[in-house]
């Protein structure tokens, strides 16, 4: 490699095109850091929090069809009603009501396993002081329980978190039905569909080696991500979640992608993983314009951030991979197979569905313009 012959001036050129182009220099992404795992004990927590639905919030994992499925499968291996069943419509009002149980959402890559995850919600009323937790009435107490090392080090983080007595009682109930959910049901659940989280495993593998790695490329060394950890799940339906978790120096970027059913929908998981990924580049190039209550504006600057996003991956695969550009298309739109002719265009329909404003369009198509 030649190195330019005035390393001082080249920094500098590299260190404004930064400031003036919000671009960063690129660097090659070694795709071995990126992995694509499956995890039943990852998902059975969001398989719960599946339960609860939070209208036009970004971390809305309910799905009708989702739960429907849930309780098919429950009637099919004859699991029964479940405590999640009995209890879930009362948890989802208070899951709405308080927002810093959305944590909840982001906590699971905190943990380093199931068991401590749920120990630590279960006992989040311990005392360090005096190796005691609460039970019952009348200010009675328990003496310290068999507890896992990682809970104790989960136990003060959930109760930053959840400092209301009200959180921390959501708290206690969760830890109950997922408990309870995963050794009733999910555990049987997830075994008796091995075969097809096996095939749904190896049609993504095989659309990322063939493609998705080439096409991710230049978003991944954008990111400024250390570690990609993808999770196909079951639980996702259609959408994804992005959890970036910094360790030191690193940042570890997590992302929940939907599990393919069939060879098509490894396609559509990959542009879950997609669009998280742009996010991480597209959401400081929102502008927000205009005035919002302050009960509006998170949602309204989510939706201009997950539409620059939209559009970014949109400009990106026409310009670079026009091959699968108009399946990115219908895929966001959520267009039935066949709906919409071959010759028909579906961008104006994009753009009515995710409109963007005119600023944050011009800071999108800049930065993609810019991408190799």
């Amino acid at each position: 490699m030649t190195l330019p012959r005035h390393p001082v001036l080249f920094a500098s050129l590299a260190l404004a095109a930064v400031l003036v182009w919000g671009c960063r220099p690129l660097f090659a992404f070694d795709s071995g850091r990126i992995r694509t795992l499956s995890d039943p004990n990852l998902d059975v927590i969001y398989h719960t929090l599946a339960h609860f639905n939070l209208p036009g919030d970004r971390f809305n994992l309910f799905s009708e069809d989702y739960v429907r499925r849930m309780e098919q499968a429950k009637r099919d291996l004859e699991v029964g009603e479940t405590r999640l069943d009995r209890e879930a419509a009362a948890l989802e009002q208070h899951y709405r009501q308080r927002p810093r149980l959305r944590f909840l959402i982001r906590a699971p890559f905190l943990a380093d396993d199931l068991s401590s995850f749920r120990q630590a919600l279960a006992l989040i009323d311990y005392d360090f002081r005096t190796r005691t937790i609460p039970v019952g009435p009348k200010g009675r107490r328990r003496k310290e329980p068999l507890m896992f090392g990682n809970s104790r080090r989960l136990i003060p983080v959930f109760r930053n978190h959840f400092q209301a007595r009200q959180e921390r009682e959501f708290a206690k109930r969760f830890a109950g039905c997922l408990e309870e959910e995963h050794s009733r049901f999910y555990m049987l659940y997830r075994e008796a569909r091995t075969e097809w989280d096996q095939q749904g495993m190896e049609w993504f593998t095989s659309f990322w080696k063939s493609r998705g790695r080439s096409i991710l490329e230049a978003w991944a060394s954008r990111s400024d991500v250390t570690r990609f950890k993808v999770f196909l799940t079951p639980v996702m339906k259609g959408r994804g979640l992005g959890v970036p978790v910094e360790q030191g120096d690193e940042v570890l970027f997590h992302v929940l992608t939907p599990l393919p059913e069939s060879r098509q929908e490894a396609m559509h998981s990959f542009f879950v993983l997609l669009h998280e990924t742009a996010r991480r580049s597209t959401d400081a190039l929102a502008v927000f314009t205009g005035s919002s209550s302050p009960s509006n504006r998170d949602s309204m600057e989510s939706e201009v951030r997950k539409n620059a996003a939209l559009l970014a991956g949109h400009l990106y695969l026409k310009a670079r991979f026009p091959g699968v550009h108009r399946s990115y298309l219908s895929f966001f739109l959520q267009l039935p197979a066949g709906k919409v002719s071959k010759g028909e265009s579906l961008e104006p329909l994009f753009a009515r569905r995710f409109p963007l404003n005119s600023a944050s369009r011009k800071r999108v198509e800049a930065f993609v313009s810019r991408l190799p």
